[in-house]
C-alpha cells in the first residue's frame, strides 16, 4: 500500500518518508523496489507516466475459482446515496433506506458485511441546544468526542478524558446534545436492529495490540461474527470471500480538512474499502452514503476508476501549483503564548522574504503565515 500516508514520519525527528528511504536505499544497493497499490499516490503514478518509474498495471481484479485457480472476477457494484434526499424523505437514521435493504438481504443470505466510518466514538461533538456552547478540549482547539462506553468526552489529538457534566458550563442549562456519529454509534444501531447477530468493532479503541487485532480478525474470518464495523483499518487489503456487502456510512469525513490531499485521501479510502466486497464466488455490493454526491473524489471512487480520479486531481494540482508540480516546505512555529507565536511566525516570514529577494529566487514563493490546523495542539499554538 505505497499510497499510505502513515509512511510519512512527521511528528518526531528524524522526519522522513519510508517510501523515499526505500527508493534511495535501492539506488545505493542496486536493488529493485516494487511500489504496490490499487490506488497509488498521485505523485508515484505521475512518475510512472513520465517514465521516472516503470509503470506496471493490473487492469482486472484477479480471484480464485473453486479449484484455487486464478481467474478474473468483476468489481462490486457501487451505488451512491444522497443523504440530503434521505432527510427530505423523513429518514433521520444512520442508515439510508437502500443500505437497510442491502443489510437485510446480506444477512438473510448468510453472508457477511463490513461498514466503514472513519470516525471513532459515539458522537463527534457535544453541544448545548440552548446557547450553542460546544464542549472542547482544554489543550487543543478541537471538539471533544463522546464515548458512551467510557461516559467521557475524549480528545482524539492529545488523549485527554473529561467527565461530562449534566449542565452546560456556559448557560447552566440541561440541554446538552450529542451530534455526529462514530463507530460506536454504528455498532449500537446494528445491535438494536439485529439483536441476534454478532457485530465486531475494529478501531484503535477496540484493538490496542497485535494479539487483540489477530483475535478480532480470526473471529470475523471464521464467520462467528457476521458484521464488522471499523475505521480506515478495515480498508487495508483484507481478503474475506464471504463479505458481499460494504457500506460507507458517511463518505464525507475528511473532505473538509484544509489539506490539498484531502480529496486524494478520501478517494483512496473509499476505493480501497469498496474492494473488500465480492472477493468470493458471489457478487459484491457497495453503498456509499454522502451529503456531497457530486464531489469528484466520491464519484471516481464509486466508478472504481483510478484514471478518472487522477485526471481530475492532477488538473487541480496543476492549476494551484501543488505537488507533484512543485515542492512544498512547511515551517511550523509553536509556542504556549498565541501572540508570541504569531509575532515570531511573522518575523520568520519577513526574514525569508528578505533572503528571497537577496538571492533573487524568483521561482520560490513564500506563503503565509497562517494558523495551523488545529490552531492549538497539546497546549501549544
Amino acid at each position: 500500500e505505497e499510497h499510505e500516508w502513515t509512511y510519512k514520519q512527521h511528528d518526531i525527528h528524524p522526519r522522513y518518508h519510508s517510501r523515499d528511504v526505500a527508493i534511495r536505499l535501492a539506488e545505493i544497493t542496486n536493488a529493485t523496489v516494487v511500489l504496490g497499490s490499487a490506488s497509488p499516490d498521485v505523485g508515484s503514478y505521475y512518475r510512472g507516466l513520465t517514465k521516472q518509474f516503470t509503470l506496471l498495471t493490473l487492469p482486472h481484479r484477479v480471484g480464485m475459482d473453486g479449484y484455487q485457480r486464478a481467474k478474473m472476477t468483476p468489481l462490486a457494484g457501487v451505488e451512491i446515496v444522497d443523504m440530503r434526499q434521505e432527510l427530505k424523505a423523513g429518514n433521520r437514521h444512520i442508515f439510508s433506506r437502500l443500505l437497510d435493504q442491502e443489510m437485510d438481504a446480506c444477512l438473510d443470505s448468510g453472508n457477511q458485511m463490513m461498514l466503514f466510518l472513519n470516525r471513532r466514538g459515539t458522537a463527534s461533538q457535544i453541544q448545548c441546544r440552548s446557547c450553542g456552547q460546544q464542549l472542547r478540549c482544554s489543550r487543543c482547539d478541537v471538539a471533544l468526542t463522546y464515548h458512551r462506553g467510557l461516559d467521557r468526552g475524549v480528545c482524539h489529538y492529545c488523549g485527554i478524558h473529561r467527565r461530562l457534566l449534566k449542565q452546560c458550563p456556559k448557560c447552566l442549562g440541561y440541554r446538552l446534545g450529542y451530534y455526529g456519529v462514530g463507530t460506536q454509534a454504528v455498532v449500537e444501531a446494528l445491535q438494536q436492529r439485529y439483536p441476534d447477530v454478532s457485530v465486531l468493532r475494529w478501531d484503535s479503541d477496540a484493538t490496542r495490540n497485535v494479539v487483540e487485532y489477530r483475535a478480532l480478525l480470526d473471529q470475523f474470518r471464521s464467520g462467528k461474527a457476521r458484521v464488522l464495523v471499523g475505521t480506515q483499518i478495515i480498508t487495508k487489503g483484507l481478503h474475506i470471500p464471504s463479505v458481499t456487502l460494504v457500506g460507507a456510512v458517511l463518505a464525507d469525513v475528511g473532505l473538509g480538512i484544509p489539506d490539498y490531499r484531502a480529496g486524494e485521501r478520501a478517494f483512496q479510502l473509499l476505493y480501497q474499502v469498496a474492494g473488500r466486497a465480492g472477493r468470493g464466488t458471489e457478487p459484491g455490493k457497495v453503498v456509499i452514503q454522502t451529503y456531497q454526491p457530486e464531489n469528484y473524489a466520491i464519484q471516481a471512487a464509486a466508478s472504481q476508476n483510478y484514471e478518472r480520479f487522477y485526471t481530475h486531481e492532477m488538473a487541480l494540482r496543476r492549476s494551484q501549483s501543488n505537488p507533484p508540480y512543485s515542492r512544498l516546505i512547511r515551517l511550523i512555529y509553536t509556542h504556549t503564548n498565541n501572540e508570541t507565536c504569531q509575532r515570531e511566525a511573522h518575523r520568520m516570514f519577513e526574514s525569508l522574504t528578505e533572503q528571497q529577494q537577496i538571492w533573487d529566487m524568483s521561482d520560490v514563493g513564500v506563503l503565509g503565515p497562517v494558523p495551523a490546523y488545529p490552531t492549538r495542539l497539546r497546549g501549544r499554538y
